[in-house]
């Protein structure tokens, strides 16, 4: 039996990176963004505040995004596998 992933697990590299390095500047802000994606297994779990504090924190524009990518985040986090 496969066991589902947390988004937290399933973060792109590269954004992973991104918000360990901010992680040094915004540590209390980055930290409460870990816990909650280590916590949380589904994108429709996460809320608009959520999901812009991603986006911020990866230093990536959300303002490009149109709805359907805003809403998912495959941009963000890699398939459930």
């Amino acid at each position: 039996m496969t066991k589902i992933k947390t988004l937290k697990q399933r973060l792109k590299p590269e954004i992973k990176a991104k918000l360990e390095s901010n992680d040094r500047k915004y540590s209390a802000a980055v930290r409460e963004l870990f816990i909650k994606l280590d916590k949380t297994i589904f994108v429709s779990s996460l809320t608009l505040e959520d999901v812009r504090m991603l986006h911020i924190f990866s230093n990536d524009t959300y303002t490009d995004k149109d709805g359907f990518e805003l809403m998912w985040c495959e941009h963000i986090f890699e398939n459930n596998d």
